[in-house]
């Protein structure tokens, strides 16, 4: 099942707004979905997010149009079930996704 979240643009001021909890988060570049990431341990989701957007993981997670996320305890299993389904639709992981 996909993230359970709208889209939001990757901007500053967005970013303000992302929550200081655990879970999985998106970047999308367009209607193109190019990472999914998450945040655990002392991690937030808007830490995560703050780290993709200043670049600190790469060009590529930087160029992002997009992002979503999703508040869970079970953020490494969420984080593998969204990049199985991907992965079984589009035969590949995301662009960005480091393996």
């Amino acid at each position: 099942m996909a993230i359970r979240s709208p889209r939001y643009a990757f901007n500053a001021v967005n970013l303000a707004g992302a929550p200081q909890d655990q879970g999985v988060f998106t970047l999308w570049d367009g209607e193109e979905l190019i990472y999914v990431g998450r945040a655990t341990g002392r991690a937030t989701i808007k830490a995560c997010l703050a780290d993709h957007f200043a670049g600190d993981h790469g060009p590529c997670t930087r160029q992002a149009t997009h992002y979503g996320w999703e508040i869970t305890h079970f953020a490494a299993w969420r984080e593998a079930e969204l990049l199985g389904e991907f992965a079984a639709v589009q035969r590949r992981l995301p662009r960005c996704q480091k393996t």
